[in-house]
C-alpha cells in the first residue's frame, strides 16, 4: 500500500465528514489530469464476463468489461420495465458520467432519446463535451449530485455506476428521485466495504420507501466485479506505468491492483457489490 494512500485514509479518518467529501472529491479531480484515465470512456471495475455487443463493438471494445457494468445496470436490469423498449424513455441522465463511456452505451441502446450527462469533475466534463459534441441529444453538464442542477420530474430514467458509493445512498436517492418523474426508473450500482447484502437490502427497502420508490430488483454483484477487477490487471498496470511519479503507487491502489487494501478486502470476502433498480410512485 502506498505511502500517499496510507497518509491520506489517515488524514481522512479524522475530518468532519463534509470534508472527507472534498478530499475525495479533490483526489478524484487529481487522477483526471494527472493519469492516462482521461484518454478513456470508462473509470469503474467493470462486469465479468464480459458480453456482445461490446466486446466487439468500437469504442467500448478496449473497456468492454466496463462498458458491460454499464450496460447491467442501464438495460438488463430495467429491461422489464422500459416499455416498448426503451422507447417511451425520452428523457435520460447519468449521475457521475466522468468521461462519457456510460453516456455513450445509453446513446447505443436508447438512440432515440435526449440524454445528460452530470459529474462535478470539471476536467471529465470538459473532456466529455468535446468528445461527444458531434451527438446533439447529448448534453453534459458540471454539478454535483447531492444538489443537481436540473428541474424536479425532468427524466424518465437516472441511471448511475458508483457515484452513490461517494456521494452516499440517502442523499444520491433522494436527489436523483426528486429529477425522475412519476413511474420513471431509477437504477444504479454501489459498493462498500464491511457490510452484509442482507442489511444493505434493508437499507435499501427503507430509503425507498422513504422517497416513494418501488423496489424491482436488488441484485449482488460483487463476484462479478472482482471477476473484472483480476482480468483487468493487465491493462490496468499499463495504464499506471504511465502516470507521473509520485502518483502511481497512489493509481494502484485507486485501480484495486493486487496487493492494495481494495484488492485484499475482496480477496477475504469484505467487500460487496450490488445494483438497485426501482421505480417512482
Amino acid at each position: 500500500m502506498s505511502f500517499l494512500y496510507v497518509l491520506k485514509r489517515r488524514i481522512q479518518r479524522n475530518l468532519p465528514k463534509p470534508l472527507q467529501r472534498k478530499l475525495q472529491e479533490a483526489i478524484y479531480f487529481a487522477l483526471y489530469r494527472l493519469s492516462p484515465a482521461r484518454h478513456q470512456n470508462f473509470f469503474n471495475s467493470g462486469f465479468s464476463p464480459a458480453e456482445a455487443p461490446w466486446t466487439e463493438l468500437a469504442p467500448f471494445d478496449r473497456e468492454p468489461l466496463q462498458s458491460t457494468l454499464y450496460d447491467k445496470v442501464l438495460w438488463e436490469f430495467t429491461r422489464e420495465l422500459a416499455g416498448n423498449g426503451g422507447g417511451e424513455w425520452g428523457d435520460i441522465l447519468d449521475i457521475g458520467c466522468g468521461l462519457g463511456g456510460g453516456v455513450q452505451v445509453a446513446h447505443h441502446r436508447f438512440p432515440q432519446a435526449r440524454i445528460t450527462g452530470v459529474d462535478v469533475n470539471s476536467s471529465a466534463v470538459s473532456v466529455c463535451r468535446k468528445r461527444l459534441q458531434h451527438i446533439p441529444s447529448i448534453r453534459i453538464l458540471q454539478g454535483n449530485a447531492r444538489d443537481l442542477p436540473l428541474a424536479d420530474g425532468s427524466f424518465d430514467m437516472v441511471f448511475s455506476v458508483g457515484a452513490a458509493s461517494y456521494v452516499g445512498m440517502d442523499a444520491f436517492m433522494k436527489e436523483a428521485t426528486r429529477v425522475l418523474r412519476p413511474g420513471g426508473v431509477l437504477s444504479f450500482s454501489v459498493g462498500y466495504t464491511d457490510k452484509a447484502f442482507a442489511d444493505q437490502r434493508k437499507i435499501v427497502d427503507e430509503l425507498c420507501e422513504k422517497n416513494g420508490l418501488d423496489v424491482h430488483k436488488v441484485v449482488d454483484i460483487t463476484e462479478n466485479v472482482f471477476a473484472a477487477i483480476a482480468e483487468d490487471v493487465p491493462r490496468r498496470r499499463e495504464l499506471i506505468e504511465r502516470v507521473p511519479w509520485p502518483f502511481r503507487d497512489y493509481a494502484s491502489d485507486w485501480a484495486d491492483m493486487p496487493g492494495t487494501m481494495r484488492y485484499q478486502e475482496y480477496v477475504d470476502g469484505r467487500r460487496l457489490d450490488y445494483a438497485v433498480c426501482c421505480v417512482k410512485r
